[in-house]
């Protein structure tokens, strides 16, 4: 299994070689640290984002209220319903809290913007969804303003040498990256029980 793994990583961290690292800070509100967060781009453009998990443990509610506080001060009311699918398929990748060292990805990948966690794909977005929350978290209005400086290069050098450094040191366990690869699973056989429920109850109505 743990050399399946390996192949897994290999290949995922030779897709990611081509986007250039423009900085890293650090998601904090009210002085507690959330997650390190990575941006890259390619062509001038935002390639991918990626958070690396700070803090103990981080529940699905706890993930969703962050980014709904990064939204109200970032953007007008309606852009969070504008993306509201998109949003709520970035919510359901959680089957599970998110723990120290996890690493939640979303990149630009053949039209879409694809989630992966701990090297897996958990979902395929909208191609808007990551210039979105780029957007977010580097508008000229936001809700942490040290974060923006870093990802956008404008913080000293010695601080984003110091970030950098703890940013490539947080990585997951084998163990961690087999069981968050058991979401996918948990969300298949999810799926497949709502597929029988609604076959059988359009099979009740139909033999009334």
């Amino acid at each position: 299994m743990w050399r399946w793994f390996f192949v897994v990583f290999i290949l995922f961290f030779s897709s990611v070689q081509a986007a250039e690292l423009q900085g890293v800070g650090m998601f904090s509100t009210l002085n507690k640290p959330w997650f390190f967060t990575g941006l890259y781009q390619q062509d001038g453009q935002p390639a991918r984002l990626e958070f690396r998990i700070i803090e103990e443990k981080i529940t699905p509610y706890r993930f969703r209220q962050l980014w709904q506080q990064a939204f109200a001060v970032a953007h007008e009311n309606d852009v969070w319903q504008q993306h509201q699918q998109d949003l709520e398929q970035f919510f359901s990748v959680l089957h599970g809290p998110l723990q120290t060292n996890d690493q939640l990805l979303v990149e630009q990948q053949d039209g879409s913007t694809v989630v992966s966690i701990n090297y897996r794909e958990h979902a395929r977005l909208s191609e808007e969804f990551l210039p979105l929350l780029v957007q977010t978290l580097t508008a000229r209005i936001t809700l942490v303003p040290e974060l923006r400086e870093g990802l956008t290069g404008q913080q000293p050098a010695a601080e984003q040498r110091d970030l950098l450094r703890d940013y490539d040191r947080a990585q997951p366990s084998l163990g961690r990256i087999a069981e968050t690869a058991r979401w996918l699973r948990q969300r298949q056989q999810a799926a497949s029980a709502a597929s029988s429920a609604s076959s059988s109850y359009s099979g009740s109505v139909g033999q009334l």
